[in-house]
């Protein structure tokens, strides 16, 4: 995808089953080759990391995502979440990422692990709020330039 496609984060507490993950994949790949707006095709992908992140973007150079089109992604993990029991839309987690695999933090957790040092201001977390692909850069952002900042 084009460096300008804007993207979408959703990400969830605990990783998704690999059941769920399968039926997850199978269902963003049917939307995603079928979504549209204004009748018009929409160039877009998504990736799953972990099981966990969910990234979805558009090349807007194409066609632009409207506001219907965006509630139909919205409605469609409304959905998988009702039928999971699963919460695509709790944006006040924090996600880091390594070797190891995808944390998420509640702001209880991430203040309890700034305390205890687990944490710092410079620890790598996902960069959740990239409008664009490019201004995510790699993805990750260090916590002190992050929306969760307010916590250290």
């Amino acid at each position: 995808m084009h460096p300008e496609s804007r993207m979408w984060f959703y990400g969830l507490e605990q990783p998704l089953t690999e059941k769920q993950a399968e039926v997850l994949r199978e269902l963003m790949d049917d939307f995603v080759g079928q979504w549209k707006a204004h009748g018009a095709q929409l160039a877009a992908a998504y990736r799953l990391m972990g099981n966990q992140c969910l990234v979805i973007a558009v090349d807007e150079r194409q066609q632009q995502a409207t506001g219907c089109s965006i509630d139909k992604s919205v409605h469609l993990l409304m959905e998988f979440g009702q039928r999971f029991e699963i919460d695509f839309f709790n944006r006040m987690l924090v996600f880091t990422a390594d070797e190891s695999g995808i944390e998420a933090y509640t702001p209880t957790a991430l203040k309890a692990a700034i305390t205890e040092r687990k944490i710092t201001p410079e620890t790598l977390v996902m960069h959740s709020l990239a409008p664009t692909l490019g201004a995510s850069g790699n993805g990750m952002i260090p916590l002190s330039e992050s929306w969760a900042k307010r916590y250290l």
